[in-house]
């Protein structure tokens, strides 16, 4: 074999589209034969999916660390080798973007059949070379002297031609797909690798003003990593236990009694449906659930393998978000933000499928991926004239809510309420409440609110994603706030009431999982 054989079957471990380009190029340039460089392709790439397998198998080890992969549902679904959804699901997957690593760390840390995989993978792998090699062939003549425009199309072609694949499959999805461009048009639907790039630029820049990344994990100290990532909703719940504005929540302990214990506190009348399941470590609406029945209070459980905090459901349909922040030693704090949610929903006429009265609508169409795989199944059916459907239920921005600044709302009676309610909290310094409230009327004064949740230091001043908010007034709101944060965090340092290092360090295993966590309780409803 020549050495050129081993440079694109290894260069298929770092990026196989790449390869893929260059060895089409070296074919065209006469320095490779055609064969030789399909086989290169082949093993190298089925190698590299083998090795994400046993990577995935090695992982098995650390599971303590996975619980959230440790799933009945899953692991009955996967462990079964005659399983076709997840035999698809490995063949598939290979021409997916963004899926095939998660799918093949899966298959390895359940211990799915390895000669399955083998077979599996390396039929998905022929496959897409051959479709690779067919289409970069059929170009190669046009493109036999303009070296640069082949590698650049080539590479476009395997990269992004994938993307196309899934939205092709479903005449909604594709629909949804068309009407996806619009989101550029509104910062408020980028993608946030793309929006918070000048953020993280200057949170770079506090960091190095203050000669430490860790500043902000220090503003709420009694809470892990300052409530920035991968702290228990359950420490700021346990201090409102008997605060008025308190749904009742309870933490419920990962263990096989739990659904006794939930029954039980439903028989005993502490609870009853619908009410709050939501996992006691989460990130940006992960797994909130409204529970019903009794059906879906066991496949959640069966679904949920992680920590509970179980609550009351408040039937108030307004929703808010109150960015509060106070510097230590202060008696009084400040109210940064008012967020008002609203629950989009549209309405039927009689005529018009549900699917087409969501692409119909201005807003609505622009994010229609995200209303279209919460009501998949209803997609197609004709609501009655005049009946109003609800998209999203719960007050999550990714989850399709509207966002509205809604500043006319503070007081300095909400003030004070927030001020006897964060102190409550021991050290608690920055942070959102999410709340449900009865009126504005009421809410201005103080009065009728019900605390659904409440962040820590990444908490974000939602009002941002007002559709009437600038993209240059979002980032000064941006940079205020962590400007706070960093203060706040540095002020509690200087009265050395900063945190242990050692919690400082699972803050990247909590970043980590954060990444990596996948479960199909993902989407709130």
């Amino acid at each position: 074999m020549s050495p050129l054989f081993f440079s694109i079957l290894f260069s298929t471990f770092i990026l196989e589209d790449v390869a893929l380009v260059a060895s089409l190029a070296l074919v065209a340039q006469g320095k490779m034969s055609l064969p030789a460089a399909f086989l290169a392709c082949f093993f190298g790439i089925g190698l590299g999916d083998i090795l994400v397998y046993g990577f995935g198998r090695a992982l098995r080890q650390f599971q303590n660390y996975f619980k959230i992969l440790q799933s009945p549902w899953l692991l009955k679904k996967i462990s079964k080798n005659n399983s076709l959804p997840f035999k698809t699901a490995v063949i598939v997957s290979r021409f997916i973007p963004g899926t095939r690593v998660a799918v093949y760390l899966t298959a390895g840390f359940f211990r799915y059949s390895f000669l399955s995989f083998v077979i599996l993978t390396l039929f998905s792998v022929f496959a897409w070379v051959l479709l690779a090699f067919i289409g970069g062939s059929a170009l190669l003549p046009f493109f036999n002297q303009h070296w640069f425009l082949f590698v650049l199309g080539m590479f476009i072609f395997l990269h992004s031609g994938k993307s196309f694949i899934l939205p092709l499959l479903n005449s909604w999805d594709r629909k949804a797909y068309f009407h996806s461009w619009r989101k550029w048009r509104h910062f408020e639907f980028w993608p946030p690798w793309l929006f918070y790039i000048p953020v993280l630029f200057y949170y770079f820049y506090l960091s190095f003003k203050h000669r430490s990344l860790f500043v902000p994990m220090d503003s709420n100290p009694r809470i892990l990593h300052g409530g920035f990532i991968g702290e228990s909703k359950w420490d700021f719940y346990q201090h409102l236990e008997n605060d008025p504005s308190s749904l009742h929540p309870q933490l419920i302990e990962f263990s096989e009694s739990r659904l006794e214990k939930i029954e039980g506190l439903i028989q005993v009348g502490v609870f009853q449906f619908p009410f709050i399941l939501k996992p006691d470590i989460g990130q940006r609406g992960f797994a909130v659930r409204i529970i019903k029945n009794h059906d879906e209070l066991r496949k959640y459980l069966q679904e949920a393998p992680f920590d509970l905090i179980i609550q009351e459901f408040c039937p108030w349909e307004n929703e808010a978000g109150l960015f509060y922040y106070k510097y230590p030693g202060l008696e009084s704090g400040k109210i940064f933000s008012i967020t008002t949610k609203k629950f989009p929903f549209v309405v039927g006429d009689g005529t018009s499928k549900l699917g087409d009265l969501i692409l119909n609508d201005d807003r609505a169409r622009i994010i229609a991926k995200t209303y279209f795989d919460r009501h998949r199944s209803h997609l197609d059916e004709i609501p009655e004239a005049g009946k109003k459907v609800r998209l999203s239920e719960c007050g999550n921005h990714c989850q399709g809510a509207i966002f509205l600044n809604g500043q006319e709302l503070l007081t300095d009676a909400l003030l004070q309420y927030l001020n006897k309610t964060a102190s409550r909290m021991p050290d608690f310094f920055i942070g959102r409440f999410d709340i449900r409230y009865e009126s504005d009327e009421k809410l201005i004064n103080g009065e009728g609110i019900k605390i659904i949740e409440v962040n820590g230091a990444s908490s974000e001043a939602t009002h941002i994603w007002d559709p009437q908010t600038r993209l240059l007034e979002a980032y000064q709101v941006l940079f205020q706030q962590w400007k706070i944060v960093f203060e706040i965090g540095q002020a509690v340092r200087d009265q050395g009431r900063t945190q242990s290092p050692l919690k400082k360090w699972t803050l990247f295993r909590d970043i980590f999982l954060l990444l990596f966590k996948k479960n199909n309780l993902s989407v709130s409803s």
